[in-house]
Parts: C-alpha cells; sequence; structure tokens
C-alpha cells in the first residue's frame, strides 16, 4: 500500500484473479445462490475497505448524537457511503470489478441507479434480528468486517432457487417450508457473492457481540429494464442524487 493506492492494488489483483477461480466461483452461485469470492480481492484491500466501512459507521453515530449504537442497530444508507467514502465507492464503480463479477453471474452485471448502490450495516446480539427478505436488485457483494463467533449465531442462512411472491403475505414461510435452508460459516475478511433477487436470506440471530458488513448492490438487465419501466409509469419522480440531509464535511482525497 505504500507505493501504490488501495485502488490500484485492486485493479492489478484483479486482472491477475485465476480464471478457475471464477469457474469454480460461478458453479457455486450457480449452484447454492452464494459464492465465497475472498480471492477477488487481496487482505491490505479488504481491510482499508472495512477500516473505512468502521469509520462511516462512528461517523453516521456521531451526526445522529448517539456515542453507542441504538436499538435496532446502525445502517449507513447509500447516499452517505457515496457522499463520504473514500474508497468504496470508487472501487464499486471499478468496471474491471463488474467484469470478474460477471465471470461468476455467467451474467452482465450491472451498476445499480444512484444512490442505491453501497451500505454499511452494524447489528448487535440484542438488536432485533434480521428478517428473511429477497434483494431489491440482482446481487449483492458482501465484506464480513465484524461477526460474532459461530457458537454465538450470526452466521449467514440462504434459501437458493427461491423469488419473492408479492400477491402471498406468507411468502416467506411457503419458501421456508417447501425449501431447503442453508447455512454458512463466515469470518471477518470473508467476501461473497449473493444473487440476492433469487435466493431468500438473513443472518441468524445471534447471542452476543456484534456485526457489521460492507454490502454492493448490483443489477442484472432486468433490474435496469423493470426500473427504466416504471419510471416511464411515474410521473414528477424525484430526481436520483443525494438527498437533502446528507452533509458533505470534506473533499476525501483520491484512493
Amino acid at each position: 500500500m505504500r507505493f501504490h493506492s488501495t485502488l490500484e492494488v485492486a485493479r492489478r489483483h484483479l486482472a491477475a484473479v485465476d480464471p478457475a477461480a471464477l469457474r469454480h466461483g460461478r458453479d457455486r452461485l450457480a449452484e447454492t445462490g452464494i459464492a465465497r469470492l475472498g480471492f477477488l480481492l487481496p487482505y491490505g484491500v479488504k481491510r482499508s475497505l472495512a477500516a473505512e466501512a468502521l469509520g462511516l459507521v462512528d461517523q453516521h453515530r456521531q451526526w445522529n448524537g448517539s456515542a453507542e449504537d441504538g436499538p435496532g442497530g446502525v445502517e449507513v444508507p447509500p447516499a452517505e457511503v457515496t457522499a463520504h467514502g473514500h474508497c468504496i465507492p470508487r472501487l464499486y464503480d471499478s468496471e474491471l470489478l463488474r467484469h470478474k463479477l460477471s465471470d461468476v453471474a455467467a451474467e452482465r452485471v450491472h451498476a445499480c441507479p444512484p444512490p442505491r448502490r453501497c451500505t454499511v450495516t452494524r447489528t448487535r446480539h440484542n438488536d432485533p434480528p434480521d428478517r428473511w427478505c429477497w434483494g431489491d436488485y440482482a446481487f449483492e457483494l458482501v465484506l464480513v468486517v465484524e461477526c460474532p463467533e459461530l457458537e454465538d449465531g450470526g452466521f449467514v442462512q440462504t434459501v437458493a432457487h427461491t423469488s419473492r411472491d408479492r400477491h402471498l403475505e406468507d411468502g416467506i414461510h411457503r419458501t421456508l417450508t417447501r425449501h431447503s435452508i442453508r447455512s454458512w460459516e463466515l469470518v471477518p475478511g470473508d467476501l461473497y457473492l449473493l444473487r440476492a433477487g433469487t435466493t431468500l436470506h438473513r443472518v441468524h440471530p445471534f447471542a452476543h457481540g456484534r456485526r457489521t458488513a460492507l454490502s454492493m448492490s448490483f443489477a442484472s438487465a432486468q433490474d435496469l429494464e423493470r426500473d427504466r419501466k416504471a419510471a416511464r409509469q411515474t410521473t414528477g419522480a424525484a430526481a436520483p442524487g443525494l438527498p437533502p440531509d446528507v452533509r458533505v464535511i470534506t473533499k476525501q482525497a483520491q484512493c
């Protein structure tokens, strides 16, 4: 990191990723809806991203006048990550990263419309447990920044090859009773790609500690077409961009 920026190190590493590792990730994603991709970024880059994510959480709490995490955890919204992040939004914009993710997904992976791109979340053991959900966009790349020990819970659970039925109130319960649930042990520094739009998922409740994660959402071509159709049907929609309550304190140095 001394002679090259974090982003440049990431670019060089991505350019040299073993195609066999990408093929293995593609097979796992197709089979289970989730693929561990720790090899996609070097340790130093993941460490820098994690440090920035933790800094964004602290900054968010200060702006909200809280020295401690409040009930329900902390969520740094995408617009705030974009406005105040340093390396995270620049890595998100990397065409080379999206190219490698497209290799794993076996289809073109697109950037999501701003500001719904990067989110940092933190939950504690006494927060309400995460609900089962599907993603609004097809893919989610997640870096685990902090997580409890396995015996305390906090692992990821998934139900692959499923989809949201917006006409059924009990759609999630129906899905859980008709499909197999898989659980995944993860540790800080793990990076995984989730086919979020067709994989029901949650973080299992945990008894001690806290969990912090950086999530990057990516869209499929179908997602973008859906958004375009919705935009055409909506009149007077607000233009995308930063909400008025997002405060920019300083300009960030180039990553």
